[in-house]
């Protein structure tokens, strides 16, 4: 009788595992589910009056991500760039959250803190981790029109992309970091214009004005969102084309699909 109640016991106790492992698999299921997807054309508001124009998306769970185009207002804020959208639901739930804080109407705070992982202590963190996941200094060097070409500089162009969502405002990050990994520029080339007979004439970079030098950049870097709550992070593979715009102004955009890893 023993060795048949333990058996009995045994079962009860595997049938029950299972049973918890199939219940919890259906509750992420449906949370993912429930999560609402980005179409092309839509604008996000990411805070502080700037907001996101989904150009396109691709992939699916945790490596989904989405083309957009920042906006402050009716104004281009930034050149295409692909974002994880992770990064646009946090940012997009912020902001709805702050409209519902000034509403009167109290947050989901359960929901809040399983967005973010809290902060790590800094007792148990490592100096590479401090350093090299979460700097927020911005690369320092001339950052001017009349700044020679030079990896610091494009350094700082890419950091200041990223950085146009930082403005103080209570849905927007506190403050942004990229932490370069590797980095190297290529050979500069001249953005000629080409003529295909099937499509006519056509820049090799159509962002980049006529004869504008443009350098191929490639970079892996971190970038780090600071909020109330914790900090984001991610890692960043890509590609970049460095030039000067049509106002004289240096500018580095993608230049590829990027490969994007989130940290947390």
């Amino acid at each position: 009788m023993d060795r048949t109640n333990l058996r009995n016991l045994s079962l009860c106790l595997l049938i029950g595992l299972v049973l918890l492992g199939i219940s919890l698999a259906k509750q992420a299921t449906f949370a993912q589910a429930q999560r609402r997807v980005f179409t092309a054309g839509e604008m996000v508001e990411t805070g502080g009056g700037i907001s996101a124009k989904i150009l396109r998306c691709r992939g699916s769970g945790e490596n989904e991500e989405c083309e957009v185009q920042y906006y402050r207002g009716d104004d281009l804020e930034s050149i295409p760039r692909w974002e994880n959208t992770v990064f646009l639901h946090n940012a997009e739930e912020r902001v709805l959250n702050e409209k519902r804080r000034q509403a009167g109407v109290p947050e989901n705070a359960d929901a809040e803190r399983a967005k973010a992982q809290p902060p790590v202590a800094e007792e148990n963190r490592t100096d590479k981790e401090q350093t090299a996941d979460c700097s927020f200094t911005a690369p320092p060097g001339d950052a001017s029109k009349t700044a020679k070409a030079s990896e610091q500089l494009f350094k700082r162009k890419i950091y200041d992309a990223y950085h146009i969502i930082v403005n103080g405002s209570n849905s927007a990050p506190l403050n942004l970091g990229v932490t370069f990994l590797t980095f190297e520029v290529g050979k500069p080339f001249t953005n000629i214009v080409r003529v295909d007979p099937a499509v006519g004439a056509y820049r090799i970079n159509d962002a980049a004005p006529v004869n504008a030098i443009i350098y191929p950049v490639k970079s892996e870097h971190i970038v780090c969102e600071q909020y109330r709550d914790g900090n984001l992070r991610k890692r960043v593979a890509n590609k970049y084309a460095c030039f000067k715009n049509r106002d004289g102004e240096w500018v580095c955009g993608a230049d590829g699909m990027p490969k994007i890893t989130q940290l947390n």
